[in-house]
């Protein structure tokens, strides 16, 4: 009995934090649409330092109080780590910004075909089940299928896109291998980095939104000085506290979700993202798209979904 109530108590804890993770990372995206796209606050630098801010600050609570045992990084790999999260980060948060909400999020799918060229380029082979390989291409044809019927794809946005998903699988990379090697949690390596990221972001933030804000145009990123910002309405101030506030949630409910959540659950969920976030972004953000094409990218959406969902179920057998 007592293992009965023990194992319900645990599915309800997955429950809740799968609902506050899904609702976080689909609202999170959305609003940072809403702030660059809407609201005109295009310094996505100052964005990324009050985010990683306020996560810095939850883990800090955490360690204090007991939550979460420290243990850290050699200095060298924090600082690689650091550097690697806030690109990764802003090229994602730049992704968004120069692209629809629906383009940006189905680029994403391609990330774990791309962690695999890195990890074989840089000499770590691993085989692949005929299965895997063709639901990894069954995956990208379904990212292909939807870009061609997004009618907002640029090049500038392609070529951010593009960049982002080198970012992320490479960060993907070279946190597991140090994870691996060090013998951390996730919660732990993210707690190793927090401050450092948090500073570099802080840095980044001072020389290229305040002291030297033409440099951001050799980055693909709007120009504009934070200092000359003029602020729309009071609601843009709102808007930007609301991020900081889900990315807090957002963080709780994805380290609650990797200890009590199956791998495959895990995936599931974050396909559940991309259609929602897909389908919210068209509802919210879009311009007005023929059916016919509508119905030619949400196919392709859920081409590339069926490919990452049967890629999670194979490699979790």
């Amino acid at each position: 009995r007592d293992n009965r109530l023990e194992s319900s108590t645990s599915g309800m804890t997955a429950l809740l934090f799968g609902t506050l993770n899904l609702f976080a990372s689909v609202s999170i995206i959305l609003v940072n649409k809403q702030i660059v796209s809407v609201c005109g606050f295009h310094f996505i630098l100052t964005l990324l330092f009050l985010n990683f801010l306020c996560t810095c600050s939850l883990l800090e609570v955490l360690a204090f109080t007991g939550c979460v045992e420290e243990k850290q990084l050699p200095v060298r790999d924090r600082g690689l780590l650091a550097v690697t999260a806030v690109l990764t980060v802003l090229l994602n948060n730049a992704s968004c910004e120069a692209n629809s909400v629906g383009f940006y999020q189905i680029t994403k799918l391609l990330i774990i075909p791309t962690v695999i060229f890195i990890e074989r380029f840089g000499g770590v082979v691993r085989s692949y089940s005929y299965g895997v390989v063709c639901s990894l291409l069954v995956a990208s044809t379904g990212v292909a299928v939807a870009s061609v019927s997004d009618f907002e794809v640029n090049t500038r946005g392609t070529m951010l896109a593009a960049l982002s998903i080198l970012s992320t699988a490479q960060y993907q990379v070279w946190q597991g291998s140090k994870q691996h090697e060090h013998g951390l949690s996730a919660l732990q390596i993210t707690h190793s980095v927090s401050r450092p990221q948090t500073a570099v972001a802080l840095l980044a933030t001072c020389i290229f939104d305040v002291r030297f804000p033409q440099l951001k145009d050799w980055m693909l990123l709007r120009s504009g000085g934070l200092l000359d910002h003029q602020w729309q309405s009071q609601s843009d101030i709102h808007w930007i506290i609301g991020c900081c506030a889900i990315a807090v949630v957002m963080n709780i409910s994805t380290y609650g979700l990797l200890g009590k959540a199956s791998p495959v659950t895990y995936q599931v969920i974050g396909q559940m993202k991309t259609c929602l976030i897909t389908v919210f972004g068209y509802v919210f953000f879009d311009v007005k798209v023929p059916p016919t094409w509508l119905m030619v990218r949400f196919g392709g959406v859920g081409i590339a979904v069926v490919g990452i969902t049967t890629y999670a179920i194979l490699k979790a057998e």
